[in-house]
């Protein structure tokens, strides 16, 4: 069974299993990106704050894209 984007727990499994796969860094746009389980997408964003970690960072990038962006996301399911 696949993790439900509707749920805060599904997604937080389907960012660790994003990590899994590795993440992007872009150190002269100081940028990082991962690429989404459900559609292919990259989402990118600023690299981590300090206090932040990496994992962190995309997960949250993750959880955003799949709330607003994600054509797979729970917002596409209304």
């Amino acid at each position: 069974m696949s993790p439900n984007p509707n749920t805060k727990t599904g997604r937080a499994q389907l960012a660790r299993h994003a990590r899994r796969f590795g993440h992007f860094h872009d150190r002269a746009k100081a940028t990082i990106a991962i690429t989404c389980p459900l559609c292919k997408d990259r989402p990118s964003g600023p690299e981590p704050r300090y206090g932040e970690s990496v994992n962190q960072a995309l997960d949250a990038l993750l959880d955003t894209h799949l709330l607003y962006d994600c054509p797979k996301g729970p917002q596409k399911n209304d």
